[in-house]
């Protein structure tokens, strides 16, 4: 998809330069009456929204969305191709906003949604070679806002709360860690259908894609995404000993409420991009959903309905697996796990995830994760070559779907609803942390989150997908360098 967006400004760009006259701009009358209809409309869905949007919308650009990735590269806009290269992406991610807003908005005739897409294709044709815009970026680039509420660390006297709550964080993962490697009880494997690329296979789509990014921006295709996803798909085996330990799908009840069927085994997929040692790179997203998490007493905050976790394997310029990391879907026990050699952790006085080092995979080693029961904490992350064959045989087939989809679940009644709420959140998902941890800025903590909303450290501040934070947390060395 991204790819036939680029290919199609480069054509009308060439098309544009053959003329003598100069290309429409957003200031004649069909871009600017479209300009106004697209903005009214997501006026009045802001208005009345129930649910959050799954990209940053800029007033400015109603056609358009922007993610944190997209956000940290205007001022790499240099030359016709990178411009063209990043509307590109932000015009993919504008469309997919649209589609969203307009299946979860209902009675919108047939006629102003053709209209409105229509003008979302009139705008991103005329922004390529629009001045205007393109100085607009430069001087006030779009920013993703925030997952942190500040207001409440000043009530909370952040300063005070972050201090007390060092010690105790750096305690919680020692407890986890203490845990690691532990065997499980009554273990379920789960698995996709999964299919192989050579290393080379995976080599040379990595380096077309790259070669033909003037960012340098192995943007992939829809087929190269499924193919890399499905290479990497990971083992995972789940300590089950009780209904809230069976893997599902999210969905609507009857009564319009957000459950997870555990007779529909899913997994939920995406690939996304960071940027690390002046690299841009891919990562490839693993979610799964759990029915709650187990409460340990007759008191426990931290338990409640719903649970998930995301799988995430970032991958170097070659293709090749180099970092891990996980977090639950509030944003909760952030871990990563270094895969090469020549990786370092950082040193910084903000709050650390729980950090690892694994050997180098080798070329055909399958990712292999643990969690425990009730909590669905990792207890082990591997990559093996042989996988027993007990295991392959027994593991519980999952269905996959577009992580994206979430966001736009149909209902028994033939409806189409999001579970989140306007803040990102699904509400029947709240915890009794939430009460004692709100000094930390965090909006819910211990909430099940919609993708691009996890703010992952409550000392300091951290997205988990902000373009920079391997950066922050990982250094490159010389191997033998220590």
């Amino acid at each position: 998809m991204l790819r036939s967006w680029f290919a199609f400004l480069l054509f009308f760009t060439g098309l544009a330069g053959c003329t003598s006259s100069p290309p429409p701009k957003s200031s004649d009358g069909v871009s600017a009456q479209c300009e106004q209809s697209l903005a009214a409309f997501y006026q009045t869905v802001e208005d009345t929204r129930s649910y959050a949007l799954p990209y940053y919308f800029d007033a400015r650009f109603p056609h358009l969305a922007f993610d944190r990735i997209s956000a940290s590269l205007t001022d790499s806009l240099n030359d016709e191709a990178s411009r063209l290269e990043w509307l590109g992406y932000v015009s993919m991610l504008g469309q997919q906003q649209l589609a969203t807003v307009l299946a979860l908005t209902p009675h919108v005739g047939n006629t102003k949604r053709m209209a409105l897409t229509q003008c979302q294709h009139t705008l991103m044709e005329d922004s390529a070679n629009d001045h205007g815009f393109w100085k607009a970026i430069e001087k006030n680039a779009p920013t993703p806002p925030t997952a942190y509420q500040h207001w409440k660390r000043v009530l909370g006297a952040y300063p005070i709360a972050s201090v007390i709550a060092e010690s105790r964080i750096k305690q919680e993962q020692a407890h986890i860690q203490r845990y690691f490697g532990r065997a499980l009880a009554h273990p379920f494997h789960y698995s996709e259908t999964r299919s192989t690329l050579s290393q080379e296979q995976i080599e040379k789509m990595m380096k077309q894609a790259r070669q033909s990014s003037k960012l340098t921006w192995p943007m992939l295709d829809e087929s190269q995404a499924r193919q890399l996803l499905n290479h990497y798909s990971p083992m995972v085996t789940v300590e089950t000993l009780s209904q809230d330990d069976l893997v599902g799908a999210l969905a609507f009840d009857n009564h319009g409420k957000p459950i997870i069927n555990t007779k529909l085994p899913r997994i939920y997929r995406s690939v996304s991009y960071t940027r690390f040692d002046e690299e841009i790179l891919p990562q490839l997203n693993y979610v799964l959903w759990f029915p709650a998490r187990t409460a340990k007493g007759s008191f426990d905050p931290y338990a409640g309905d719903f649970d998930a976790i995301n799988l995430r394997l970032t991958l170097d310029t070659n293709g090749a697996p180099l970092i891990f990391d996980s977090i639950h879907q509030c944003g909760c026990f952030h871990m990563v796990y270094a895969l090469n050699p020549t990786l370092r952790f950082t040193t910084s006085d903000n709050e650390r995830p729980i950090e690892n080092h694994l050997p180098l995979p080798t070329e055909n080693a399958r990712l292999a994760v643990s969690l425990t029961s009730g909590d669905h904490m990792i207890s082990q992350v591997s990559f093996t070559d042989n996988m027993p064959a007990t295991t392959a045989l027994s593991a519980i087939a999952l269905e996959t779907r577009n992580l994206a989809s979430l966001i736009t679940l149909e209902t028994p009644k033939d409806e189409v609803m999001s579970p989140f709420d306007r803040h990102g959140i699904i509400d029947e998902s709240a915890r009794g942390e939430r009460w004692f941890l709100w000094p930390f800025g965090v909006r819910s903590p211990g909430a099940m989150r919609q993708q691009g909303m996890h703010a992952i450290a409550f000392i300091g501040e951290r997205h988990f997908d902000d373009a920079y934070l391997f950066d922050e947390l990982l250094e490159r060395i010389e191997v033998g360098a220590e």
